[in-house]
């Protein structure tokens, strides 16, 4: 019963550094995808190239984030730690992430098209936030655009966030064998 407990434990510590850590990732994508929107909308850009690339680019420094300190730190508890270091791991890190991109792309496009008939953008309201901070207003505070853009972006990283956790830790991360689990 101890060693249940424990291992409970262990890997309730382990979903609290995943946690931690894919906080971390969503604030580097966040702020990346807010750096470039702001600094790419300057007028003639294509609304859905913008936001295609800060995506992309918010993706881009997330994942890598999350990968360097998901090998450091997070999952301590793994059958071949350096199994996960390998490039072929690194790339279905990457792939599995990308999926997880997919998952957060369709629910924000699918809201997207749903609140625009309501006169709501979430485009709009992601690309306000510098522009406003930047003015001095922080008008973007009293924005339903933001706001809705914030609550689907974290509805979006809840969903996410559990699809990469299994994911990576039943293809990546693996978790050693019990004695008891070898014997049966």
């Amino acid at each position: 019963m101890a060693q249940l407990d424990a291992k409970k434990k262990e890997r309730l510590m382990e979903i609290l550094r995943f946690v931690v850590i894919g906080v971390v990732a969503t604030v580097f994508d966040a702020g990346t995808r807010i750096l470039i929107s702001y600094f790419m909308d300057k007028g003639n850009i294509n609304e859905y190239l913008v936001t295609g690339v800060a995506v992309l680019g918010g993706f881009m420094v997330g994942v890598v984030v999350n990968y360097i300190f998901s090998v450091i730190w997070v999952f301590q508890n793994v059958k071949d730690k350096n199994a996960a270091k390998t490039q072929s791991k690194f790339w279905l890190f990457v792939l599995l992430g990308f999926i997880g991109l997919l998952f957060h792309e369709v629910l924000n496009y699918g809201c997207e098209a749903l609140f625009n008939l309501a006169g709501i953008s979430l485009t709009a309201g992601q690309a306000s936030v510098l522009s406003t901070i930047k003015d001095g207003t922080w008008a973007f505070l009293r924005s339903i655009d933001f706001w809705m853009w914030a609550l689907v972006f974290v509805v979006g990283t809840l969903i996410v966030l559990v699809w990469n956790y299994w994911s990576r830790k039943k293809w990546i991360f693996i978790a050693p064998k019990d004695e008891e689990e070898k014997k049966e």
